[in-house]
């Protein structure tokens, strides 16, 4: 073989893993996973700001209570919001005193820090960060709703913040994007409450399984 037909035969093979690589990477960003990065405080303490998440797309089809979703926020469709299924098809939602009841099951809250606590309803448990002291009442209240078939019931793990399913009411399925699996990246920018000239890196988020 010549120079010249071995440099082309190179250019063709390089081109051709390139075209390859590219039509893999494309499918599996389409059809398989994606990432998202974590600009809000509203998933605290589950999910901080900073944090790269890696979510599935294909298990979409089979929520469950308790799954963290990364949706199309039905005030934006432009913009992808991080929240957590609370309340499946049929399910029973209220909220009184700030706390959550699923089906006539009001959640159980333990103690984990003064601010973080892990919450229980309906056999599931994860951390959140409560709008009030679990020993105190108040709150915001919401009159009991049914989740109509083929939509979920979706709130923030920060309580106090209010922009899921207690304004929005419950959202459909189909704006549901991917299901947050684990953080494989996370970044802090903020120092003091100043912004940061190079992020710190936080090794001990480093993949870690979001529950």
């Amino acid at each position: 073989m010549s120079t010249k037909n071995r440099a082309d035969f190179l250019v063709r093979s390089s081109l051709q893993s390139f075209a390859v690589i590219l039509i893999l990477g494309i499918g599996l960003r389409t059809f398989v996973v994606s990432s998202f990065v974590v600009s809000g405080q509203s998933m605290l303490p589950s999910i901080w700001p900073g944090d790269f998440i890696l979510a599935a797309k294909w298990r979409t089809q089979n929520l469950r209570r308790g799954d963290v979703v990364a949706l199309r926020c039905p005030n934006n469709n432009d913009e992808i919001c991080l929240k957590r299924v609370v309340g499946l098809p049929g399910d029973r939602i209220e909220i009184q005193g700030g706390r959550l009841s699923v089906n006539g099951e009001t959640a159980v809250l333990h103690s984990v820090t003064d601010q973080i606590v892990t919450e229980v309803v309906a056999g599931e448990s994860w951390l959140i960060w409560p709008e009030s002291p679990p020993s105190e009442p108040g709150g915001p209240a919401s009159d009991p709703i049914v989740v109509p078939p083929q939509q979920v019931y979706v709130l923030n793990d920060k309580r106090e913040v209010i922009d899921d399913s207690r304004s929005w009411g419950p959202i459909k399925s189909n704006l549901v994007e991917a299901r947050a699996l684990r953080v494989w990246l996370s970044l802090d920018w903020f120092e003091a409450g100043q912004v940061r000239s190079w992020p710190r890196l936080r090794w001990e988020r480093m993949f870690r399984g979001i529950n």
